[in-house]
């Protein structure tokens, strides 16, 4: 790679047209027919897995009461997996409009029914199921989290409430969802600057970025997938060639090996270039300034590590033995350096730019 061009053509963004986000949505198979005035009907993605028609499901054999969520003058019975949710169809119609479309229409006779309840049968995982319905019932529960969370708490929390609320259109539970997504991998510089220097700054687990990137595509929470390739870009190489269970595709890590090199050269002709090539403020009054060899020396420092950084702020202007001129002016080029590696970030990726990725992700 040529390190001494900067030209913005070098690391081209993708622009072919993608499907958005209601697009994609697969239509929700379940007993109930979907109303078209909610346009919960739409395109299969190739993202999401085929759900059985109506005359191929199998139901549990043996459904029991989810011993929680079975309210006595609930009006309808979900059946997900092997639990029975007697639930109300008006709470969840509020909060979704795949199951507001979903009991407005009519039920033909003959339908499977429960103390005076149709039953119907969703194809999603329990565990999910009851942790949107805790959301649903509880305005609380998203407070119920710790501020001080780790972050594989946050995806625990958020992954089951996120699939649902996306497949089902329950756009406030998602966007809740995803505030707490960005949280751990910002999209915006600021938010970034605010995590890198919080007194709780935590290392992230290869594992996890993995297993985040892994629901970003599930959930086409596109905003968090530039920061998670970044975190994967500066793994071990030994931990890339792995292929442990969870993991991303070899695709998404040949782009994150392609993007390391890209975030080295940004380091070196971008965020960190006053060292490689210092230059005086022009206020300087010291002629010393000319002569110094901090800031050379200090990039020989940065060059060393293992995994480039360029979004990493730099702390050590003591070390570069200048006047206070020079360093309010190195210190302006690193800040002014260190946006434009994220306003550049996506395209590091081959990835859309931060606007696009945000629209696509819209319900």
């Amino acid at each position: 790679m040529d390190r001494s061009s900067s030209s913005d053509a070098e690391y081209p963004t993708t622009t072919r047209p993608q499907p958005s986000l209601r697009s994609s949505l697969l239509t929700t198979t379940t007993t109930f027919a979907v109303a078209s005035k909610h346009e919960a009907t739409a395109t299969k993605s190739p993202d999401y897995q085929a759900i059985p028609s109506p005359t191929s499901m199998e139901r549990h054999p043996n459904p029991r009461k989810h011993e929680q969520f079975w309210f006595h003058d609930g009006s309808v019975i979900l059946q997900v997996e092997s639990k029975l949710f007697r639930v109300h169809q008006t709470i969840l119609a509020n909060h979704s409009e795949v199951f507001a479309g979903l009991f407005e229409v009519p039920q033909p006779p003959g339908e499977h029914m429960l103390e005076g309840c149709h039953i119907v049968v969703l194809h999603d995982k329990e565990q999910d199921f009851v942790d949107m319905l805790h959301a649903v019932y509880n305005p609380s529960y998203f407070d119920t989290l710790p501020p001080t969370a780790d972050v594989d708490t946050v995806l625990h929390f958020i992954s089951g409430i996120l699939r649902l609320s996306t497949k089902y259109l329950a756009r406030t539970l998602r966007n809740r969802c995803i505030t707490l997504f960005t949280s751990k991998f910002p999209s915006t510089f600021s938010d970034y600057t605010t995590k890198a220097t919080s007194t709780s700054h935590e290392r992230y687990k290869s594992d996890t970025v993995m297993h985040a990137i892994a629901l970003a595509r599930e959930t086409q929470v596109y905003e968090v997938l530039p920061y998670a390739y970044y975190c994967v870009a500066r793994m071990s190489m030994k931990r890339l060639m792995k292929e442990r269970e969870g993991d991303v595709g070899w695709k998404d890590k040949c782009q994150c090996m392609v993007g390391r090199e890209r975030l080295r050269w940004a380091e070196m002709s971008v965020s960190h270039s006053f060292l490689l090539v210092f230059q005086r403020a022009s206020a300087c009054q010291t002629l010393t300034c000319a002569h110094t060899r901090g800031p050379h020396a200090e990039w020989h420092i940065l060059e060393a590590a293992k995994a480039p950084n360029p979004l990493r702020g730099f702390t050590r202007w003591a070390q570069l033995n200048v006047c206070k001129e020079c360093e309010v002016h190195c210190q302006n080029i690193h800040l002014a350096g260190r946006k434009d590696v994220w306003k550049r970030l996506p395209s590091f990726f081959d990835l859309p730019e931060w606007e696009m990725l945000k629209e696509r992700q819209k319900l």
